[in-house]
């Protein structure tokens, strides 16, 4: 049985963990990351404060990270009449709706990522063209960008930041505190056990890359700015999952 090695920590297992044992796989941890809220929190606060009081047609949400930094930082979790959500994929969509009412946000169908929603995203309406970009610090510009580009008035505003494990505080307030997984984690010098790493952010492929990795482990990426970052540090890349979901990891492996 191929053993998934997933780069966050149990207790932020969710579908995807389940979707990946129904297929087939053994699902273990090697927690290499966590998220906290940015120490200055103005402009995240006047941001939500904006969102609440309908200043924002759209609000763009990237991932299940961005969902519950929104609502650490003081979101009520709903979205006034004449804004709607849009998502990157099933994955923030699953996170949006179990923590939240919303549960028809728009978005794209072929690719979850970046590209795929400046892929297929509706220009915006002539008359309001206010969207949220609420993101990772780490966050490249492209998505961005490319909104900007298409005639959307983007605010952007940092969300939360994604740290090496071991300089995460234990008092985090988005549960960032290590648990014990009987996994090696950063700065370790135990080799990971598992035949893939799910590496599932630029800053777990820092993390990685100061591992002692295994020869015969696959490195599979979530989203291009990661695999972009592995090419960087010099990590073999496998394969960039088309969607985050089990299927998505089959195809990258498959190729």
């Amino acid at each position: 049985m191929t053993r998934i090695l997933l780069t966050r920590r149990p207790a932020q297992a969710g579908p995807l963990e389940a979707e990946l044992r129904e297929a087939g796989f053994d699902v273990g941890f090697l927690p290499l990351t966590a998220q906290r809220l940015p120490e200055d929190r103005t402009e995240l606060t006047a941001a939500i404060e904006r969102l609440e009081q309908g200043d924002f047609t759209v609000v763009m949400l990237t991932s299940g990270n961005t969902v519950r930094s929104l609502l650490t930082a003081g979101w009520s979790g709903d979205l006034p009449e004449d804004t709607e959500a849009a998502v990157t994929g099933p994955g923030t969509a699953r996170v949006l709706q179990e923590l939240t009412e919303i549960i028809d946000p728009w978005m794209p169908t072929r690719e979850a990522s970046a590209e795929g929603i400046l892929a297929e995203i509706p220009h915006p309406p002539e008359d309001d063209c206010q969207l949220l970009l609420p993101q990772s610090a780490q966050a490249r510009p492209r998505l961005a960008e490319g909104l900007a580009e298409l005639g959307w008035e983007v605010t952007t505003v940092t969300a939360y930041e994604t740290v090496p494990l071991d300089a995460a505080p234990l008092d985090d307030p988005l549960g960032a505190a290590p648990l014990s997984t009987g996994a090696p984690g950063v700065g370790s010098s135990a080799e990971p056990e598992g035949d893939v790493l799910l590496l599932t952010s630029s800053t777990a492929a820092q993390a990685a890359a100061r591992l002692r990795l295994p020869a015969h482990l696959r490195l599979l990426a979530i989203g291009r700015p990661t695999a972009k970052t592995m090419e960087e540090l010099g990590l073999p890349c496998a394969g960039v999952l088309p969607e985050i979901s089990a299927s998505g990891v089959r195809q990258a492996l498959a190729r």
